[in-house]
């Protein structure tokens, strides 16, 4: 059985909510995380998991390509999320995304975009404590500002999600937090991804876990197709094949088993 930590069906053009959920079986997708990326966002992936709540489960929150429209407002809008959180105790059981962002970031205005990422990070980060919760982390090209500003707010547990970085990032974050994860999309299939490869091998199978993070990143087989959680299998088999190269003497059956346990303890469910 497998579980996609990491989904945004509802952003799905070419594959139907009800389809993407009906077929989930088909694959051994037992279970999907879908994740909010505004506050809009938020209240689909809570009322996806009111509709199918053996199924799905909900984060909150505001993605940093996003946050422009909320920055005039940012104590409010923490405030609408932590009133969403409250009314959907039942659904909601982590706070997405803090992150940093410098993909796609201004760079003619690289200090302002910056400092308003890091604000609205260490806003999420202080919701997501005030109420003993884990979150996502988001972080591309910003390696140096997530790792600080994760031990500026002592924030523990924490999952790396959709990992882009290097082995040498991945091994200081699990050594600052015994709770870091490490989840590993349709990249780590990509040749163009070396570095991200030599992490899934290396870090400790107990720190792993996998997603698609569709409708986007389809795995190597699949790419450039609209993604669906049913394509986590190949992310799966990749770490598999990847650490089998690396020497590991672990079994399939034992890889799918452990990283299932990890989502499962990760995310309570």
């Amino acid at each position: 059985m497998i579980i996609d930590t990491h989904t945004h069906i509802y952003l799905n053009k070419e594959h139907f909510e009800k389809d993407i959920i009906e077929g989930l079986k088909k694959d051994g997708i037992e279970k999907i995380i879908s994740i909010g990326t505004d506050l809009d966002n938020s209240l689909k992936s809570i009322q996806l998991s009111k509709e199918n709540p053996e199924t799905i489960y909900a984060t909150i929150g505001i993605h940093p390509t996003d946050i422009w429209a909320y920055k005039d407002d940012l104590r409010g809008t923490i405030n609408q999320l932590e009133n969403m959180l409250l009314e959907n105790l039942a659904y909601v059981k982590w706070i997405w995304e803090c992150w940093f962002d410098f993909h796609w970031i201004d760079k003619n205005n690289f200090e302002e975009e910056k400092s308003l990422q890091e604000e609205f990070f260490k806003a999420q980060i202080g919701l997501a404590k005030k109420y003993s919760l884990p979150i996502i982390v988001h972080t591309r090209d910003a390696k140096e500002d997530t790792l600080r500003v994760l031990q500026e707010t002592g924030c523990k547990k924490f999952v790396l999600h959709c990992f882009s970085e290097d082995l040498d990032f991945a091994l200081r974050a699990l050594y600052y937090s015994s709770e870091c994860m490490i989840s590993f999309s349709g990249i780590v299939t990509y040749k163009s991804a070396p570095n991200v490869q030599k992490t899934a091998a290396n870090i400790p199978l107990d720190k792993i876990l996998v997603e698609t993070d569709c409708p986007f990143l389809s795995p190597q087989p699949l790419r450039w197709q609209e993604n669906i959680p049913n394509n986590t299998k190949y992310n799966l088999e990749k770490v598999f094949t990847l650490r089998q190269e690396n020497g590991k003497k672990e079994t399939f059956p034992e890889v799918e088993k452990q990283l299932y346990e990890n989502a499962k303890r990760f995310f309570l469910i």
